[in-house]
């Protein structure tokens, strides 16, 4: 395993319960409304394989720094910790199906995912409750989406909002905040391809060691709601926008995430 201060740094992380209730605490639900749909579809006699699942999936991913593929046991940076009760799934893994090659390594989170893909009627159900729960928790955060046109560089204003509540210093299209032992959060906006926001809010994070700026935790655009879901299971409902309010909610909720 390569040796840099970051890695130190993110084998300290405590889990995903905690950041769960911490970020629960701030007042974000959507997630564990995810998680709930998630157990209710896979039945309680296997909540504790799900959330050991998700508990194990998170601490891969923040230990080899959001590079790796979990459920195919591939690995670009070798975490410090490397989940037993994940390779003994996949070993035991005998659900694979051509059209669908990198499934989860829990069967009924395989099934659901191939429910949402093949079964129209269910999706939209599905996009319609959770929508409905979006509008509900930006109305009750107070969301507001005065100068929103739709831009990219419109982003700009609630970013800077939302890091600054934070104590996050602002350079140029950036913002950081240094923490103990030389860790920096960095924040910023991607404005490339697209003007215009296209489904997720665009954003870009970064965590390194001041000491050590070139090795670098990132994620990009595209790839912000899918490492998050897998830090906090469900955390990809807040990347699914389709008006303003959804943006201004996702970009907050990732930001305090």
């Amino acid at each position: 395993m390569e040796k840099h201060p970051l890695l130190r740094a993110v084998a300290s992380w405590p889990g995903r319960g905690p950041t769960q209730l911490a970020f629960e605490a701030l007042g974000f639900t959507l997630h564990k409304a995810w998680q709930n749909r998630i157990i209710q579809f896979c039945g309680e006699q296997r909540s504790d394989l799900v959330h050991r699942y998700w508990d194990e999936i998170a601490l891969e991913t923040m230990q080899s720094l959001g590079q790796v593929a979990p459920d195919q046991r591939a690995f670009i940076i070798q975490p410090r910790y490397r989940s037993d009760f994940l390779d003994e799934l996949f070993a035991a893994s005998d659900f694979v199906e051509p059209r669908f090659p990198s499934p989860p390594l829990v069967k009924c989170l395989f099934d659901r995912f191939k429910k949402i893909y093949l079964d129209a009627e269910f999706r939209d159900s599905e996009n319609v409750f959770f929508g409905l729960l979006r509008k509900a928790e930006s109305e009750r955060l107070g969301i507001q989406t005065m100068g929103w046109s739709g831009k990219k560089r419109d982003f700009v204003p609630f970013v800077e909002k939302f890091c600054g509540a934070l104590a996050f210093e602002r350079q140029r299209n950036r913002w950081r905040k240094r923490i103990n032992g030389g860790l920096v959060f960095e924040v910023g906006v991607d404005f490339g391809d697209n003007p215009y926001c296209v489904g997720k809010p665009p954003l870009l994070f970064r965590i390194f060691q001041v000491d050590d700026p070139k090795y670098v935790f990132s994620m990009m655009h595209a790839a912000v709601s899918a490492v998050f879901d897998r830090l906090v299971a469900g955390c990809d409902v807040y990347a699914h926008c389709a008006n303003a309010s959804d943006y201004v909610l996702g970009t907050r909720a990732y930001i305090e995430l």
